[in-house]
């Protein structure tokens, strides 16, 4: 019996899938990226948003991470800083082979006048 509860337990946590990698999705007058590392439990890493036509651009510098969060249930729970010296928040989960990303506290992107969506789909590329 406790052979088939290892055996369960390794099954479901093997078949949550992992963040990390890079993803992006593009439009016509915006590009979004995002650079995940996932560590277990924990997720960092970098994104970098051009919106406007190139008019508004918030990046990480090369290495520096303004992306922290944790992953409970398949789920990352995340802060995020822009580099326009605001602070937000933000959910990440893997749907298919997409990164859901929904951005709870927008007020770094208001602050900045950027048109960022509420929800972006990435692609892992």
């Amino acid at each position: 019996m406790k052979k088939i509860l290892l055996a369960l337990l390794f099954a479901s946590s093997s078949s949550m899938a992992c963040m990390t990698g890079h993803w992006e999705e593009k439009g016509k007058s915006n590009s979004f990226t995002i650079d995940l590392v996932q560590t277990g439990s924990h997720v960092t890493g970098k994104y970098c948003f051009i919106t406007n036509n190139g008019n508004r651009i918030d990046c990480a510098e090369k290495d520096d991470d303004n992306v922290h969060g944790d992953v409970k249930d398949g789920v990352a729970d995340i802060k995020f800083e822009s580099t326009f010296d605001g602070e937000g928040t933000a959910s990440a989960e893997i749907k298919g082979n997409k990164l859901i990303y929904t951005i709870k506290d927008r007020a770094p992107f208001i602050q900045a006048n950027m048109s960022v969506p509420e929800v972006i789909e990435f692609n892992k590329k």
